[in-house]
């Protein structure tokens, strides 16, 4: 029989809470948090964050401690890359340097996960994670608050796409102001989005624009950078969350997606009449992660890795700790025993003095002829003992160099594709200035890359920063500052320019 599950997410809104056996939901409930409590999915206040987690609870009637966790995708990245094949020992090292390359973040303002894809022909391939320290520790304090056990812990994009059958999919879940978008490929979340849509109090038809415009560009994004095997409006569209359940919100969004197949998700769970699956669907992947059947036939997702950070892992069951004490009482038995027999030997020996004095004079002799050959046996075995672990060090070290070789190789690799991309991005910024407008200066900055200018006018700027966010070639594109400066003419006259800097990724 399957065992019970309770699964917890924690929204900006509210609480939700699944109770599962298997496949079968038995008890779903929400819990409306007060404002401010959580924001952009980080808890603000721990304190009445776990007061309300323990109502629910309680009100509920579940006793059960140890839960299952929803950790939202905001400001997390994700990332699918290959590594040289090489040691398992060697594996966690050369995950950092990896992360430190492709993440854009400081690596110790995050928590990392990965699961290995496959192995073999010389690669490693990886599912990568990161995630932000400050939300995850302070949601791990909450719980723990509350009084409760988190044995797992899944980013919700992650437990979303789980909930899809299908070889290729676009996933959209909007709730309130939250958005994630999933583009599923070959059994893994290809790409993966987590938004917050600003405005608390937007209306229908600004939040199917703002999900119509993210959706375009996570698509376009995706595109770009698979143009042998690009998405099309053939690939269904599965939706949930309040595009489901507002019936207006849901006729806006087909009528602006009429190209494409749209429906809800379906997602494979027995449940009673009256729950509502698409207002629990982050909850529903958390409750069927090690459930799905595999093989052939079937296209779920196989991404399913436990992102509780290491520091909070129960402490696992140790044999050393238990063989130790065990052998130790056993060993000084033996030299118990090994005494008492050399006591009996002396007795003995002591009662055949007499008659053995001749060979107790060969025995002293060949002790004397012993003593030297001791010591040298003992300096024999000092010189012989590093020498293991200098072979190991040795090894370990040849591996390392041969690993930094590959590494080096790949990113050589890497900077000649991003050199490449910036031929292509560089002319475009110059293409697209309106009138007016004129770049003085662009600063490339990893992933990103600064532009700055002068333009006549200050809307002259935003113009120039909505034209580079409707073309299909940058993912983002912020203004950072704009600073207006009044100089003097030829003629005395009073001349105004507007110096401008925008980042765009």
């Amino acid at each position: 029989m399957a065992k019970k599950k309770i699964s917890l997410y924690i929204e900006d809104t509210e609480i939700k809470l699944l109770e599962s056996h298997g496949s079968k939901i038995d008890k779903w409930a929400s819990f409306t948090l007060e404002p401010s409590l959580v924001r952009d999915g980080v808890i603000l206040d721990e304190n009445r964050v776990a007061e309300a987690i323990k109502e629910l609870m309680h009100l509920n009637k579940i006793s059960e401690k140890k839960v299952t966790v929803g950790l939202s995708g905001l400001n997390s990245i994700f990332r699918i890359t290959s590594l040289p094949e090489l040691p398992t020992k060697l594996l966690p090292e050369a995950i950092i340097n990896e992360a430190s390359r492709i993440i854009p973040m400081p690596l110790e303002e995050v928590y990392l996960s990965h699961q290995v894809i496959s192995i073999g022909q010389g690669e490693i391939r990886l599912f990568l994670a990161a995630y932000p320290r400050s939300s995850t520790d302070t949601l791990m304090r909450t719980l723990a608050k509350a009084g409760l056990k988190t044995s797992v812990i899944e980013l919700a994009p992650i437990a979303l796409a789980r909930c899809v059958d299908a070889p290729k999919a676009i996933i959209i879940n909007s709730w309130l102001s939250n958005l994630d978008i999933v583009i599923l490929n070959e059994r893994l979340p290809q790409v993966v989005r987590s938004i917050s849509l600003s405005g608390d109090e937007m209306s229908n038809e600004d939040k199917v624009s703002a999900i119509i415009e993210e959706f375009n560009r996570t698509v376009s994004f995706y595109n770009s950078n698979r143009k042998d095997n690009p998405l099309n409006t053939s690939v269904p569209v599965f939706a949930c969350g309040d595009l489901i359940k507002d019936e207006a919100l849901w006729q806006a969004f087909n009528l602006n997606l009429m190209d494409y197949n749209i429906s809800s998700i379906t997602p494979p769970v027995e449940s009673p009449e009256a729950f509502i699956p698409c207002e629990y669907m982050v909850n529903i992947g958390l409750a069927i992660k090690d459930i799905l059947p595999k093989g052939d036939g079937t296209n779920y997702s196989v991404i399913g890795f436990n992102a509780l950070p290491e520091a909070y892992l129960p402490p696992s069951f140790s044999w050393y700790r238990i063989l130790v004490p065990v052998v130790t009482v056993s060993a000084i038995g033996g030299l118990i025993y090994f005494w008492l027999v050399i006591q009996n030997i002396g007795t003995d020996t002591a009662r055949l003095d007499s008659e053995t004095a001749v060979l107790s004079a060969q025995i002293t002799q060949l002790q004397s002829q012993l003593v030297p050959l001791r010591t040298s046996i003992a300096e024999q075995k000092a010189l012989i003992e590093p020498l293991p672990e200098q072979i190991a060090q040795i090894e370990t070290e040849i591996a390392a160099t041969e690993n930094l070789t590959g590494i080096f190789d790949q990113t050589s690799a890497v900077l000649e594709e991003s050199l490449e991309a910036i031929n292509l991005d560089f002319p475009e910024t110059y293409n697209l200035q309106p009138e007016g407008v004129f770049v003085s200066k662009i600063t490339s900055q990893g992933d990103s890359f600064s532009i700055e200018g002068i333009a006549t006018t200050e809307n002259g700027v935003y113009d120039y920063a909505r034209a580079l966010r409707e073309s299909e070639r940058f993912t983002a594109v912020s203004v950072n500052n704009i600073i207006e400066t009044v100089s003097a003419s030829e003629e005395d006259e009073e001349v105004v320019q507007y110096n401008f800097e925008i980042t765009v990724h």
